[in-house]
């Protein structure tokens, strides 16, 4: 591994083999740089430069480097990393296009048909919905996370200024998650009046 490798490395933080072979590093190259011990094996196929800073949301950039480019951390993980609910979430739910599987027990899939592009904040190695589609998306799984957690996190939100209504709205009619809204929206306007 030359320098420029590296330093590309090191910025990745969390990396996958694919992006390891786009810079010219072999799998061959890659156990050889782990047992010299200056990589380390996060999973199967999902490294980390030792030296790299990761963001606390460090279990995001794994789900997404191990689940692919195109899933967005949401559900109850999202609710939780704006501070919108105190449960922790056993796994980390993930927001995927319909044909996604996998077997790994620490992620809890969120099949959905609402467009994975929308509404959504790009961080350091990963994407988690927005707070406005995180709320939402708590109102569409309500049945999954509790319509008390989905109903306080939207007010919790709107009451910390985190978003407004008005906000939530926009985002509800862009994602085409509008009835969601509306079903919930008398529980909503009673506690922040």
């Amino acid at each position: 591994m030359n320098k420029t490798q590296e330093t590309k490395l090191k910025k990745l933080g969390i990396f996958t083999l694919a992006q390891a072979n786009e810079l010219g590093i072999s799998q061959q190259s890659l156990s050889k740089l782990v047992k010299q011990e200056k990589i380390k094996r996060v999973d199967r196929g999902i490294f980390l430069h030792p030296e790299a800073t990761l963001d606390r949301e460090y279990d995001f950039q794994i789900a997404c480097a191990k689940l692919g480019p195109d899933v967005v951390i949401g559900g109850l993980s999202a609710l939780f990393y704006y501070n919108l609910c105190e449960q922790i979430p056993k796994q980390t739910w993930v927001l995927v296009p319909p044909h996604k599987i996998t077997s790994d027990r620490s992620y809890r899939l969120i099949r959905t048909q609402v467009p994975l592009d929308k509404g959504i904040v790009v961080g350091n190695g990963y994407k988690v919905a927005s707070i406005e589609r995180a709320i939402m998306e708590g109102f569409k799984l309500a049945s999954k996370i509790g319509e008390r957690t989905a109903i306080h996190a939207c007010r919790m939100a709107i009451q910390q200024k985190q978003t407004t209504l008005k906000k939530i709205g926009m985002t509800a009619k862009e994602l085409g998650l509008d009835s969601y809204l509306t079903k919930y929206f008398e529980a909503i306007i009673g506690a922040i009046q």
